[in-house]
Parts: C-alpha cells; sequence; structure tokens
C-alpha cells in the first residue's frame, strides 16, 4: 500500500509540500511556487494529493448502507449533514467515503463550497490538478483505543478511531480530557503519509468538484478506427460495383433477347441494330397500323383538347384496329374530336 510516487502539497498556516517515494519522504520545502520537478522521469506518475487545513472541515462517521447507490447515499448523507451542521446546505460541500469494513459506516466531511473552490485554484495556480483532497488529520493513521495527536503550524491534528478534528492546543486538550491521547512526532507522522494518503476515508474531491477526466487520443485505436472505416468505404464500393455488373449484364441479356426476336421476324439477312425501331419499319412494310402507344396517345390527346368529352370504353384487337365510345355534349364538338 505504500508503494507509489506522491506530492502532498499542505495549504493554510504553514504551507509546505513532501515528496514521496517508496513509502518515505524524498525532498520537502516551504516555497509552493518553487517546487521542483521530480527527478526520475521513468519512474511511475506522480500523483498528487492537496492537504486541506483540519478546522474549516467538519469530519463525521455517519451509519450509511452500503446496498445504496451512489445518489441515494449522497442523498442520506446530505440529510444527516443537516442535523450536525449549522451551515446552509446550499453552501457546503458534502463529501462521503466508501463504507468502512467490518461496521458500514462512512466518513462524512462537510467544507465550505466557496472556500473549497479556492483550494483548488490556488492548487490549479501552482500548476497542479489534484486527484486527492484530503483534511490534515485524515493522515494520521488511527489508534485502536484513544486517539493519536500531532501538533503542526500551531494546530493539535487529533485521529481517533471515529474521530478526526484539528484545533488550537487549548481547545484541543479540553476536548480531549479523559482520554487515551498518543502524541506522536513529526517522524512517525511522515513514515505513515503514502499509506494515509491511499487509505484516507474520504476524498473531498468528488461532485462538483471532482477531477474532470482529460480525453487522451490514442494513436493505436485512431489508427483501427481508419482502417475499419476503410474496410466499411471498400465492402460499400463493391457491393455498388457488384450491383452495376448484375444490371449491365441483365441489360445485355434483354438486348440479345430483343435482337434474336427481331432476327426470327424480319426477314433476309438484315443487322439488327435498333431491335425496337426495325420491328416498327418491318410492320409499316406490311401494312400494319400504328403501334397501341401511338394510337393511345393520339386518342387521349384528342379527348384532352376537346372539353367536356370523356371516354367511355376503349377496345383494342387484335388487328391492330382501336374501337371507341366517347361522350360529346354535341354534335359539334364531336366532329371537332373526330377531326382530331
Amino acid at each position: 500500500m505504500s508503494e507509489g510516487r506522491f506530492l502532498l502539497i499542505f495549504l493554510g498556516g504553514a504551507p509546505g509540500w513532501l515528496r514521496l517515494a517508496d513509502g518515505g519522504v524524498v525532498a520537502r520545502g516551504s516555497e509552493l511556487a518553487a517546487i521542483p520537478p521530480p527527478g526520475d522521469e521513468q519512474a511511475s506518475p506522480e500523483r498528487v494529493a492537496l492537504i486541506v487545513p483540519g478546522p474549516d472541515v467538519a469530519i463525521h462517521w455517519a451509519e450509511i448502507p452500503a446496498n445504496l447507490t451512489p445518489a441515494q447515499a449522497l442523498g442520506a448523507a446530505r440529510i444527516m449533514a443537516s442535523e450536525v451542521s449549522a451551515q446552509p446546505l446550499a453552501d457546503a460541500h458534502i463529501a462521503l467515503g466508501p463504507p468502512v469494513e467490518g461496521n458500514g459506516e462512512r466518513c462524512l466531511a462537510i467544507v465550505d463550497s466557496v472556500l473549497m473552490g479556492a483550494w483548488l485554484a490556488d492548487a490549479q495556480a501552482l500548476g497542479y490538478d489534484p486527484e486527492r483532497v484530503i483534511p490534515e488529520p485524515l493522515l494520521i493513521a488511527p489508534p485502536d483505543e484513544g486517539v493519536r495527536l500531532f501538533g503542526r503550524a500551531g494546530l493539535d491534528n487529533v485521529r481517533g478511531p471515529r474521530r478526526a478534528f484539528a484545533a488550537e492546543p487549548d481547545l484541543a486538550r479540553l476536548l480531549l480530557a479523559g482520554e487515551l491521547v498518543e502524541t506522536i512526532d513529526a517522524d512517525a507522522f511522515e513514515a505513515g503519509l503514502a499509506e494515509a494518503v491511499l487509505a484516507a476515508p474520504v476524498n473531498l474531491r468528488q461532485g462538483t468538484f471532482a477531477k474532470q477526466r482529460r480525453w487522451r487520443i490514442d494513436p493505436k485505436l485512431v489508427w483501427r478506427l481508419i482502417a475499419l472505416g476503410a474496410l466499411i468505404l471498400l465492402a460499400t464500393l463493391l457491393i455498388q460495383l457488384t450491383l452495376l455488373t448484375k444490371y449491365s449484364f441483365a441489360a445485355d441479356a434483354l438486348e440479345r433477347e430483343a435482337i434474336a426476336r427481331a432476327r426470327d421476324v424480319i426477314p433476309g439477312n438484315v443487322e439488327i441494330v435498333d431491335p425496337g425501331a426495325q420491328l416498327r419499319a418491318q410492320l409499316a412494310e406490311a401494312g400494319g397500323g400504328p403501334s397501341w402507344r401511338a394510337l393511345a396517345g393520339a386518342v387521349f390527346g384528342a379527348i384532352r383538347a376537346t372539353p367536356e368529352s370523356e371516354l367511355q370504353s376503349l377496345v383494342y384487337a387484335e388487328d391492330g384496329a382501336l374501337r371507341l365510345t366517347i361522350a360529346a355534349p354535341s354534335q359539334a364538338a364531336l366532329d371537332a374530336l373526330t377531326g382530331r
């Protein structure tokens, strides 16, 4: 659990930074504006945690069933927060930790939304976008009994199995009267920092203040998508070419059939170039009348040109004769239609 690389940025009355690697402190400083880059660029990425002052965060433990959805659990947390906080919920940021193994309790943290935004703005002004925001008292591992106390920057950070807070020494002494208190020094505090960051019962970086995911373009995925698109385009083109080839073969077959039928009808050794035109010419030479299309076109054109005329029946006989029954409003209209 202590493996990994971390940069802890402390805000508050005594700002500073610690760089952790392999479970121990490898660099430190008090100037936040002068944090050097990590020395080993080939190692695992460095994770950034923002450590905020304990007095600004109210920390509680609440019994919230583990089977609730995240939205339901947060709703229950807001109800509980309204019972223990004097601050209006509209102005508060509420963070809820995962269930504690064994008893189902969760760490509930309440902080002013404006202050939370200011902390993140301070970190981003330094060029960092922390993945964790942790109240300083939660960096102390809780004892099995009593509480542990670590003093820093004029404040006593206190951590127990079900409590965590920071206060001025006199106030902390009053709050802890009669309790078993184990005071730890800076070495003991720093020795457990890496594990404490990973095991912190709550991370304030959630909800409205959750870290935004940065979309990274995977070159391999891009090339796979390009290849897939090219295959789809190629398949579409092949389908179109197949259909065009099929239609072309069908048209050629129809043309060959028309030529064969025309050759059966037209006598002599005549080259068949335009079967339709040559068949109509052959029909005219044989004394045949106009085709159905020509007759029907003439009839319907004459009817349209004669007002109030109406076609009542039409019979096209096998000999090519066309028999019509037409109703006209007058003999003059009928004569005009016949003339057309």
